[in-house]
């Protein structure tokens, strides 16, 4: 038997909801993922998240995101596409988490442990969402931060310290391949 990290071993073993043949799994779009919709200065992470956007119309996934998604999106500085941004994400049938005191606790938990630096709080905020709603995915282009197999690693042992199950984080291109 091989000896793979508990984490893996935990992904490896979740099972997608199935039903009537159709499985399906629990997404959270964080702020990056629809971000990269209008990067034209990215084209290769546009035309796959454009991929990502059309393919959601026909997966039996299920979305979500949060509050403080839309807090980001709002933050954008023209207003153009700022527009655009909220629109898209308003479009889509994304059941929305508040932060919560126990969210909040929990990304609190992520940055005192050094897993995500202090100021880039707002990250810890959306992996802390995706394990106390245990999330199968958080959907990301954020590479430095969150799809990093070390911050992953980080972030499951300690979700599974606090006795939560462990998530996946993957880019939107990734996805499309589980």
């Amino acid at each position: 038997m091989s000896r793979l990290p508990v984490t893996l071993l935990a992904w490896h073993s979740r099972q997608r909801h199935c039903e009537n043949g159709e499985c399906e799994m629990k997404l959270y779009l964080e702020t990056t993922a629809p971000n990269f919709l209008f990067a034209d200065d990215a084209p290769e992470k546009q035309n796959a998240t454009e991929a990502f956007f059309d393919w959601l119309k026909i997966s039996p996934d299920k979305l979500y995101t949060s509050e403080l998604v839309f807090t980001e999106l709002e933050r954008t500085p023209e207003r153009s596409l700022r527009q655009k941004l909220l629109t898209t994400l308003a479009n889509l049938e994304c059941v929305v988490f508040p932060i919560t005191r126990e969210a909040q606790g929990f990304s609190e938990r992520l940055v005192a442990e050094g897993v995500i630096p202090d100021r880039y709080r707002d990250d810890a905020v959306h992996a802390a969402l995706c394990v106390l709603h245990e999330m199968d995915v958080l959907v990301t282009w954020n590479m430095k931060h969150l799809v990093n197999p070390r911050k992953i690693e980080a972030i499951n042992l300690v979700a599974m310290r606090a006795g939560y199950r462990p998530i996946r984080i993957h880019t939107p291109e990734e996805v499309m391949m589980i």
